[in-house]
């Protein structure tokens, strides 16, 4: 049996505890460290004291982008699970969109086939709406997992529209309407490219999604929201009774048009970065508890794509190694309760995506933690990256707070940038 002891999060508040951990990674009691328990202390191999550190429930990070089968020069699973665990992110969701969509049965099977072999993280896997047939092909073998809607693919937009899907499923949207966007290339900087995606693509999008969720009965996700207007939309449609939920990405926090260097391509990403108005209004719906996740939307590319120009860039931001830094200095910036975006990158996800005993710390879940010293304070610096995607628009970006440690299923997988052990599975058969 193992023992960890420290400041820990449990039950929305913090408290001095000791945590024990039985062998197969469960936590099987939680007492205040004042108190002694001779006969648990007796059954101890190990202890691990985080002293003045705080100790968070392991993070999910439901939207990553890792490339792998396919673009393994941008990211592969062994890179971006790693730069995961050193954010403290113990389960990823890896999205469909490769080199060769995951519309079928037989490319499913391939990529969990390759990556179940990398993963240093747990991880789940998406399916992408294409081939509706294909998706009950994968539903019957795994279980109902979680599918991407790519609202601006026509083909989607068409199976969605026309055909009734299994209500048992999470869909996912990327609520952009295809009627009402343009080519990300025609855009020569931000601001361009902002008018090209427009709030109003998103919330026709999202109009889009509550009416699939009212024909199906299903509960519908939108993921990267951008805009206040979005979030009032989502909370309307909950108030009638709809299942659906909304996530943010950091960027959409962090950066706005006015703040930014509208031609670095550094900054492009989809949907696009909005205004200062918008943003802080975006920031307020959150310090209110009106957004459920937080998720990095972490999606590499090389150095080489991201030096071109703007128009010529691909669209994407990496962040998932900074995640659990980033969000610390928005709670401090911005006076946003810490304790709630942890909820938005642990217990919420867990929750919202069925991935069962984690997201807390709490007796039979599973010994999830992220170490973080909140004390720290320093630049984000690219020489320690672990993913692939070396520029980003968070280099020597200054950052409160950083991951000392990150323990999966009970066990130390990763110290002060020392990797322990590799030990990630596929956490994806929901039924």
């Amino acid at each position: 049996m193992f023992l960890i002891k420290g400041l820990a999060f449990i039950k929305e508040s913090w408290r001095r505890v000791n945590i024990a951990i039985s062998d197969k990674g469960y936590i099987v009691k939680i007492w205040r460290s004042h108190y002694t328990n001779r006969y648990l202390f007796s059954q101890i191999d190990m202890i691990y004291d985080a002293k003045e550190y705080l100790i968070i429930p392991g993070l999910i990070d439901i939207h990553v982008h890792f490339r792998e089968p396919g673009e393994e020069y941008k990211e592969d699973f062994v890179s971006g699970t790693k730069a995961a665990l050193a954010s403290g992110i113990t389960i990823v969701g890896d999205m469909p969109n490769n080199l060769r969509p995951i519309t079928t049965l037989e490319s499913f099977e391939e990529k969990l086939h390759v990556v179940s072999k990398r993963a240093y993280t747990d991880f789940f896997l998406y399916a992408m709406l294409d081939e509706p047939e294909e998706l009950s092909k994968i539903f019957e073998k795994f279980g109902h997992i979680p599918v991407k809607v790519y609202l601006y693919n026509k083909k989607t937009l068409e199976a969605l529209i026309r055909r009734d899907l299994p209500s048992e499923p999470i869909y996912v949207f990327h609520a952009e309407h295809p009627d009402l966007i343009a080519d990300h290339r025609k855009a020569s900087d931000a601001y361009e490219l902002n008018k090209l995606r427009p709030i109003k693509a998103e919330l026709e999008g999202i109009d889009i999604a509550i009416k699939f969720a009212m024909r199906n009965r299903c509960h519908v996700h939108i993921t990267h929201v951008t805009s206040p207007e979005a979030v009032a939309k989502i909370v309307e449609a909950r108030r009638r009774g709809l299942k659906i939920t909304c996530d943010v990405a950091p960027h959409h926090l962090i950066f706005f048009l006015e703040k930014i260097n509208p031609k670095s391509p550094l900054y492009k990403v989809l949907p696009p970065i909005r205004e200062k108005e918008v943003n802080h209004r975006l920031l307020r719906a959150l310090a209110r508890g009106l957004i459920d996740i937080i998720a990095s939307d972490h999606a590499p590319h090389s150095p080489d794509e991201k030096s071109c120009s703007f128009s010529e860039a691909p669209p994407g931001i990496a962040s998932i190694q900074f995640l659990l830094p980033l969000l610390y200095s928005i709670s401090k910036r911005m006076h946003i309760d810490f304790d709630l975006l942890i909820k938005t990158v642990s217990e919420n996800p867990a929750r919202i995506f069925r991935v069962s005993k984690r997201g807390k710390i709490k007796v039979g879940y599973y010994a999830d933690f992220a170490i973080f010293d909140p004390r720290y304070k320093g630049t984000i610096d690219p020489d320690t990256f672990f993913s692939k995607a070396s520029l980003t628009p968070y280099n020597n970006f200054v950052v409160k707070g950083k991951v000392i440690a990150t323990f999966l299923r009970g066990k130390l997988v990763y110290e002060d940038g020392i990797f322990l052990d590799k030990m990630g599975e596929y956490v994806g058969n929901i039924k």
